[in-house]
């Protein structure tokens, strides 16, 4: 009896633990679907390489894992760009392919060049867009490598490549038209509608004269504005309308953080009793109120006049910023035609792209030699093996180099690359050697991409388990008909796709890329557009050099959070920056009023203001002098605003790497 009993209850525990199993590695109802979804679009897209006898079609299952997104639009959008990618990389292969007989040297140089060209490009494109160029300088190395070692078959590999992309991003494509959600991006407007109203709130304490912590607040609202613009990537792909929306949208990033530097540089303007402008003040805190419910009452139009009247006659630069929110959100939250016309207007502000040069550079200078360097010893080599660890090597270089903070992907890929090629030892040595039909070649590999699409789907695996799948896929060589291999060799094989994870991995790991230097770069393009707008502000602009500036802001917000140097340099020092070149920007619009006297005063202005990297403190009260010895209002202020902005920004005018400025 206590046999049964003590078996009932293994059984029942068995059965507890199996049911258990899915939640505990991350696996919920939507999550069951996605993987399923994976594991079936790859198994079609597999199956239908494989039955039109298209060479290696595991390429076809590969795209699915890549493509497939949370959300439709994105799914979609990825999908376009990437048959964009792979058509151009193939183009460019074909091209290349045609030398290597005859000049091979020539053919491994042009490879080297373009997968540096297009590595780098994955750095200066914008968000989805990067991925066609990942995938152009991917596509050219499956491409040429392959064709080094088989040219008399250049064409029908080239041809396969493509053939499989075409089939996998259409069989993902498809499957997410039915299967997967599309974009909550009314939540997404009602947030940037929400961040905007957090910048409102604090400018209206501060002309209230009620503003507490005032940095602490400027800092919270950077950060959720530098990852609202990082959401909305995935967020507004796929979609005219949203495409659209997203002009507003950076519109109003450009406009809340001109709210954020208005507001500190008003701060100053308060006295003891006297706020700067305390009715202005509670109207921007209840619009600070703002919800997609009271959306019609809080920007009713009477209200939107009302308050940009007390706007203008307080500051017009912060009249211009409020009416751009207002409006903006006003289109977002209620459709209001009005409103479209004036947020679509020609003269919008635009967010400047998000081009990082430094590590254009850096990526296309190391993509470029791993690829000459990998494919150079492979052709010297002309071994499978060989051909693979090039191969591999290029592709990893690629998709680490792509990334900002390579370092943290890495693990997770050299840890998905170990497994899938050691699980795909296991398929050749045990399972292949019994298959000799298409139709079993096929049946054996679903249960691997059943496996795969449900790791990829928990949240506990899902970012080795996309490294994994496509190792094993690369490594199984499932197809027919098969070459003839030793147990050795495919262990040297799947072994020569480890080593080139652990060569690009492991230097991306012990050499991470530092976000001090990212910070570096960002400082100095700020200082040197600062630089632009004093000696030719005419050629830069105030609209322009505003633009670029806000995408420095946000991109060194983003990585002061990771910096060694978070505690020298802080999101006050950025919005003084932003005042020192509003300042620069009134300084040069008000020069045609300047008289006699002030234009004897300012002589020397610019070559005082080309010493802001220098000692700032010394130029603050150069400037302040020049406020006193100036008769024009106008030109006073903006002399005053320059010399407060640098006195607050210091520590960022004057930052070096390695220098901590602290000023308590």
């Amino acid at each position: 009896m206590f046999y049964h009993s003590d078996r009932g209850l293994l059984v029942a525990n068995i059965k507890i633990g199996i049911l258990c199993l899915p939640r505990r590695i991350g696996l919920d109802r939507q999550g069951v679907v996605y993987g399923l979804q994976l594991a079936f679009s790859a198994s079609l897209a597999f199956a239908i390489a494989s039955f039109l006898h298209i060479p290696n079609p595991f390429w076809a299952a590969m795209p699915v894992f890549v493509v497939a997104q949370a959300t439709r639009g994105l799914a979609f959008e990825r999908g376009l760009y990437r048959v964009v990618g792979t058509a151009l990389g193939a183009l460019a292969g074909f091209g290349m392919i045609q030398f290597i007989q005859d000049a091979p040297i020539a053919a491994l140089l042009m490879l080297a060049l373009w997968v540096a060209v297009f590595g780098a490009l994955t750095h200066l494109l914008y968000g989805v867009q990067s991925y066609a160029a990942l995938m152009a300088g991917i596509t050219a190395v499956v491409v040429v490598i392959p064709c080094m070692f088989a040219p008399e078959n250049y064409m029908q590999l080239a041809l396969a490549r493509v053939e499989c992309t075409f089939i996998g991003v259409l069989m993902i494509t498809l499957s997410s038209a039915l299967l997967t959600p599309n974009a909550d991006r009314d939540r997404f407007y009602l947030s940037a509608c929400e961040v905007a109203a957090s910048a409102c709130y604090l400018l209206g304490t501060t002309l209230n004269g009620t503003t507490k912590d005032g940095a602490a607040q400027e800092a919270e609202i950077l950060q959720k504005i530098s990852r609202l613009e990082a959401s909305g990537i995935a967020i507004l792909a796929g979609s005219p309308a949203a495409a659209q929306n997203k002009r507003v949208i950076n519109a109003m990033i450009v406009s809340t953080i001109g709210l954020l530097a208005t507001s500190r540089r008003l701060h100053t303007h308060n006295r003891p009793g006297r706020p700067v402008a305390p009715q202005l003040g509670d109207a921007l805190r209840a619009i600070a109120t703002l919800t997609k419910d009271n959306a019609d009452q809080i920007l009713s139009t009477q209200h939107i006049d009302e308050t940009l009247a007390l706007a203008q006659a307080t500051d017009s630069t912060l009249a211009q910023h409020l009416q751009r929110l207002l409006k903006g959100a006003k289109w977002l939250l209620t459709s209001d035609q009005e409103s479209a016309r004036f947020v679509f207007k020609p003269d919008a502000p635009m967010l400047a792209p998000a081009t990082n040069w430094g590590l254009a550079r850096q990526t296309g200078l190391l993509c470029g030699l791993i690829t000459l360097v990998s494919a150079s010893l492979a052709y010297v080599g002309g071994s499978f093996i060989g051909e693979m660890t090039a191969l591999a090597t290029a592709m990893f270089s690629l998709v680490l180099g792509s990334m900002v903070k390579p370092q943290i992907v890495a693990p997770f890929l050299l840890k998905g690359i170990i497994v899938g090629s050691i699980i795909a030892i296991g398929y050749r040595l045990a399972i292949f050697p019994h298959i000799h039909s298409t139709g079993l070649v096929v049946a054996s590999i679903l249960p691997f991409l059943l496996v795969g699409g449900m790791a990829r789907a928990s949240t506990m695996f899902g970012f080795p388990a996309l490294d994994a799948t496509m190792a094993f896929l690369l490594c199984s060589q499932a197809m027919l008909p098969a070459r003839v291999v030793t147990p050795m060799d495919v262990m040297a094989e799947s072994g020569s796709m480890i080593v080139a994870a652990c060569i690009v991995a492991g230097g991306f790991i012990l050499l991470p890329r530092r976000s001090d230097r990212h910070v570096h770069e960002a400082t100095r393009t700020i200082n040197r557009d600062l630089f632009r707008l004093i000696n030719n502000g005419d050629k830069l602009g105030a609209g322009q050099w505003m633009a670029r500036s806000v995408r420095q802001t946000l991109r060194l917000t983003a990585h002061l959070a990771q910096s060694g140097q978070r505690h020298s340099l802080a999101p006050a020092h950025l919005i003084s920056a932003l005042n020192f070149g509003h300042s620069i920007a009134q300084l040069h619009s008000l020069q045609d009023s300047w008289t006699p006297q002030t234009r004897a005063v300012l002589q020397d202005l610019n070559a005082q203001l080309n010493t802001f990297t220098d000692e700032p403190s010394t130029l603050a009260a150069t400037l302040m002098q020049y406020a006193r010895d100036v008769q024009q209002p106008d030109v006073t202020a903006a002399l005053w605003s320059a010399s407060e902005a640098l006195v607050a920004g210091q520590d960022f005018f004057a930052y070096r790497p390695g220098i901590s400025r602290n000023h308590d």
